[in-house]
């Protein structure tokens, strides 16, 4: 008879893009499309979560309005929003500390996001 782990031991979510690192942060996957009309989550793709921004590519502008972004919609500090990886491309990974996985999938969920 085989035995599957429990789902709640291992590191993934049921949002794409979303991984638990820590008691209280994540890692959030991204794919940054910069220069849109206005900067807002547009889809969940195979790559992470599709995030639109108003800045331009020039001067870590779009970074900066990305951590802006995040810490507003996951309702925490500026400081606690690092860019882990992807500086100048536009795939990027986020570190959010201050934010459970749970409350994070919740958050996301509830923004109604279309799966690419």
């Amino acid at each position: 008879m085989v035995v599957a782990a429990p789902i709640e031991h291992l590191n993934f979510s049921k949002v794409n893009g979303i991984e638990k690192k820590g008691a209280d942060a994540i890692l959030l996957r991204t794919r940054v499309v910069p220069r849109s009309s206005r900067t807002v989550f547009v889809a969940i793709t195979a790559e992470g979560l599709r995030l639109q921004v108003k800045a331009p590519p020039v001067e870590n502008a779009a970074n900066e309005e990305c951590i802006r972004f995040l810490a507003k919609t996951f309702g925490v500090s500026k400081g606690a929003v690092r860019l882990s990886s992807g500086g100048k491309s536009r795939a990027k990974v986020f570190e959010i500390d201050g934010c459970a996985e749970s409350d994070a999938v919740r958050i996301i969920e509830s923004l109604n996001l279309k799966v690419v």
